[in-house]
């Protein structure tokens, strides 16, 4: 059975990158590479974070895509938190799903990550 190893997180902005996967969303920084590639902390997958040329604005949730989860314990709370700093947040109320609820932000790049509260 295939098992996932990495994440490549493709950003157009280094900087702004480190500034949003770190100060905002709580990551720490691993390892440096180099200018172009920057690997976060995270239990079990690993987070690289990928210089690439452009954003990408996909049409969430119409569009095929892969989309970054992040657990949270109250998604109500995370998405005042991220509004507050001035996150893209795409569902200003939770929504159900099967599990709990869930909402979803967007990076500075177009980078849609799911923020998830198990219920279930």
């Amino acid at each position: 059975m295939p098992n996932l190893c990495v994440l490549s997180i493709n950003v157009s902005n280094m900087d702004q990158a480190k500034q949003f996967y770190c100060d905002i969303l709580g990551f720490q920084i691993s390892k440096v590479y180099s200018e172009e590639i920057i690997s976060l902390e995270n239990e079990g997958l690993s987070l690289v974070l990928q210089k690439c040329d452009r954003i990408t604005k996909t049409d969430y949730p119409h569009e095929a895509q892969v989309i970054i989860g992040i657990e949270t314990a109250d998604v109500s709370a995370a998405i005042s938190n991220y509004k507050s700093q001035g996150v893209e947040v795409i569902f200003d109320t939770p929504q159900p799903c099967p599990p709990g609820l869930y909402s979803a932000i967007r990076d500075p790049f177009g980078n849609v990550i799911e923020l998830l509260e198990f219920t279930e």
